[in-house]
């Protein structure tokens, strides 16, 4: 259940993301080009690096308490 949670709301915020990047190049009259592809496929990467923050605090917070617990 929480696993379906979090990859829902990493879907949500990734669909948000390539929705403001396909409404700004609509917006231009841009049309799509490569350099609207690139930001459509950053718009699925960059949520991860939300994710990687998030671990390294959980990771570090229990080695923090691990240490503790043990000196």
């Amino acid at each position: 259940m929480f696993e379906t949670a979090i990859v829902l709301l990493y879907g949500l915020v990734a669909v948000a993301a390539m929705a403001v990047t396909l409404l700004e190049g609509w917006a231009n009259h841009d049309g799509v080009t490569l350099h609207r592809l690139a930001g459509l496929f950053a718009c699925l990467l960059w949520p991860l690096t939300l994710v990687v923050f998030i671990l390294h605090g959980c990771i570090a917070r229990l080695l923090t308490r691990l240490s503790r617990s043990t000196a």
